[in-house]
């Protein structure tokens, strides 16, 4: 009975990853403005998607230089 709530439970989990990682692959990210505002850390920390705020950290990380 146990393993059985084991594969049920792993089954959802793997449901669950296979739809975010598709969602994530299948989406375009957005472009944000790089400037002060935008580069400030509560801008960056507003952004939801991981890819996305991984981008503008970058672009400004550049713009320092």
């Amino acid at each position: 009975m146990q393993t059985k709530i084991n594969w049920i439970l792993m089954s959802c989990a793997a449901a669950a990853l296979v739809f975010t990682g598709y969602k994530e692959m299948t989406r375009k990210p957005q472009s944000h403005v790089v400037d002060e505002a935008g580069c400030a850390p509560d801008a960056i920390k507003s952004i939801d998607n991981i890819t996305e705020r991984a981008i503008q950290s970058s672009q400004c990380a550049q713009r320092t230089k």
